[in-house]
């Protein structure tokens, strides 16, 4: 982009000396390059930069079809037509990348850890459900050689699944799928004979790499030495506060089992109907002790009475009872 001669109303880019990919012409005169190794390096830089863009920018181009792929004159590749792009923060990225190990490794207890940490909220009604769905997917491609592994399908379907088992996976790893599935189409259609495992197997290796120290590693150790003398000057007032709550009984527990919230609600319930269960006995015996020994008709009405209400009451109790589902 031109910015001096960009305005609001203007938009001055640089005009682009190129074809698209698989329109472009490869042979390069008195050049000992044949054309397939040509294709080759072209692939191998078109893959770097969707990487840098994927697992270290976080910023990446979502829409890379063979049309938005152009190889200039200039023997370099340009990506045009920005108006489909997606972000990944840098947890997310991690995430993604241990999960493409974990693909290429066909780890389905990989795939459903690292997916759990992906979520963004909801709960895997069965983990063992989830592993046995990854499990599944994944032994397709048990028999298959490397060369003809569909890497955009497997996280199609990894996804799928994760919304399936209830996990909410974060919405722009939709545009992360398709961004995949159409880089990989496009590198096959332009080269046929891709490796995808050869192509991605030493920018996985840089790519952990540049995760685990940086690009600058000597700035990554300074920020870690300093990290760890903030914790080690802040540890000692945190001590120093939490022995005071202790002396001084001002500490509070706050605990709360989610899990044992139903089993609190069935025992009150059980203790409610236990008492009341007493208390419809002792009408039952006093109704009874009364009709035994009444001498007179108030103390038979009285006698006739309890045993109405005790009668109502139990019928009460029996149909709660019922509609609980619980006989037992």
């Amino acid at each position: 982009m031109y910015w001096e001669v960009t305005s609001e109303k203007i938009l001055v880019l640089e005009w682009l000396h190129g074809k698209p990919i698989l329109e472009a012409d490869l042979s390069i005169p008195e050049s000992t390059k044949s054309i397939e190794i040509r294709k080759q390096e072209i692939t191998t830089l078109l893959f770097r930069a969707f990487f840098q863009q994927l697992y270290l920018d976080g910023f990446f181009h979502a829409d890379p079809h063979p049309g938005n792929i152009f190889y200039l004159d200039n023997g370099k590749i340009a990506i045009i037509d920005c108006g489909m792009v997606g972000k990944l923060d840098p947890r997310t990225q991690q995430i993604l990348t241990e999960l493409l190990l974990a693909i290429f490794d066909l780890d389905a207890q990989g795939c459903t850890q690292l997916t759990i940490e992906l979520s963004q909220g909801g709960k895997a009604e069965s983990l063992e459900r989830l592993r046995n769905d990854y499990e599944q997917i994944l032994r397709k491609y048990y028999d298959l050689s490397l060369s003809q592994f569909n890497f955009s399908e497997v996280v199609y379907e990894i996804l799928q699944i994760a919304r399936k088992n209830k996990l909410k996976v974060p919405g722009n790893l939709g545009l992360y799928a398709k961004c995949l599935a159409n880089l990989e189409g496009a590198a096959r259609q332009f080269n046929p004979q891709i490796n995808l495992f050869d192509e991605i197997k030493p920018l996985m290796t840089d790519l952990f790499r540049r995760q685990l120290i940086g690009d600058t590693p000597l700035q990554t150790s300074l920020r870690t030495v300093l990290d760890l003398k903030s914790i080690y000057l802040k540890t000692p007032r945190q001590v120093d506060i939490l022995l005071d709550r202790l002396s001084s009984e001002t500490l509070q527990w706050n605990l709360r089992l989610k899990e044992l919230e139903p089993l609190r609600r069935s025992v009150d319930s059980s203790a409610n109907r236990l008492s009341f269960s007493i208390v419809l006995g002792s009408l039952i015996m006093g109704a009874a002790i009364i009709s035994t020994g009444s001498s007179t008709q108030q103390l038979s009405l009285i006698s006739t009475v309890l045993f109405a209400a005790a009668s109502l009451l139990g019928v009460w109790l029996i149909i709660s009872i019922l509609r609980s589902g619980r006989l037992k």
